[in-house]
């Protein structure tokens, strides 16, 4: 009887411990395999019943996304919102650059939120944090769902640095063209009645 006991009491427990652990899959993609991902991971099937829990952790490299890189972002989310239901959860996290929650349990369908997400990144976010990696994983185990397919996406967008320093140097010699524009102009006014004085004489 002792026995008995003692075995009902550990599968209580083991049953009770196996609950409370939290099944949270992490996926890691390339900004450029995104829609692939998509298509090959989020089906339009009726058949299945388990609703899906998602939280994107979006890489940044700027205050704003490059307008390929962002056309590429939004033609996903789109794609997504058709695949997923309203009972579906997603969620925008950034991380690198600036981290924070952009988008906080949307419905799965509700593409207007998404698009808002990525195409005004920085200002999405209402607190900045230190680390968006940790940020992700603390927020998808606090709105865990035990019915759901809970799950972290990475989205990693590679090769954004040269681009972006392109970009930076590209504004920069053009910020340089002006001021000596602008001193040309200057120094032009400034010689004008000396110019208009040799004309006269």
């Amino acid at each position: 009887m002792k026995k008995l006991i003692v075995l009902t009491l550990v599968f209580i427990f083991s049953v009770a411990s196996f609950s409370q652990e939290k099944n949270i899959e992490t996926e890691s993609v390339a900004l450029e395999n995104l829609i692939t991902f998509i298509v090959e991971h989020y089906s339009i099937s009726s058949d299945s019943t388990e609703t899906k829990n998602i939280t994107f952790l979006l890489e940044t490299y700027a205050d704003d996304f490059k307008t390929e890189d962002r056309v590429i972002l939004k033609q996903a989310f789109k794609l997504l919102s058709k695949r997923l239901t309203d009972n579906d959860l997603v969620s925008i996290i950034m991380y690198s650059n600036y981290s924070g929650i952009a988008l906080s349990l949307a419905s799965g369908s509700d593409v207007k939120k998404f698009l808002y997400a990525i195409e005004n990144p920085k200002s999405s976010i209402k607190t900045l944090k230190e680390d968006g990696i940790e940020l992700a994983y603390e927020f998808a185990d606090e709105n865990f769902s035990e019915n759901s397919d809970n799950s972290v996406v990475i989205i990693r967008i590679p090769n954004k640095s040269t681009e972006v320093a392109k970009t930076e140097s590209s504004e920069n010699i053009t910020n340089k063209s002006k001021k000596k524009n602008n001193a040309v102009v200057l120094t032009a006014i400034a010689l004008l009645p000396e110019l208009i004085a040799v004309i006269k004489d």
